[in-house]
């Protein structure tokens, strides 16, 4: 007597996954508790101060770009707080 199987196929695991997956994402979203990680994000936005203390310094500013300022050291990037046109200093 032999016996024969059939295995479901990896296609359909993997189907399965993503119908999973989708699920979970719609359920987070209809939920609202997608606004909580929207607030954590912004929470870990660069602004020019938090740059400025993760390189050592003590307080950071902007000024325009066009203008040389003396005794101040800019770090480049794109920060939250700091205006199109200017860059972000410290001291």
């Amino acid at each position: 007597m032999s016996k024969k199987s059939q295995s479901i196929s990896i296609n359909t695991i993997i189907i399965a996954a993503l119908g999973l997956a989708v699920l979970v994402v719609l359920f987070v979203v209809f939920t609202g508790r997608f606004g909580k990680f929207g607030e954590g994000v912004r929470e870990s936005s660069l602004t020019c101060e938090k740059g400025c203390k993760a390189v050592g310094y003590n307080q950071g500013f902007y000024r325009p770009n066009n203008r040389e300022g003396a005794g101040e050291t800019c770090i480049p990037g794109k920060y939250e707080d700091v205006p199109e046109n200017n860059v972000c200093c410290c001291s």
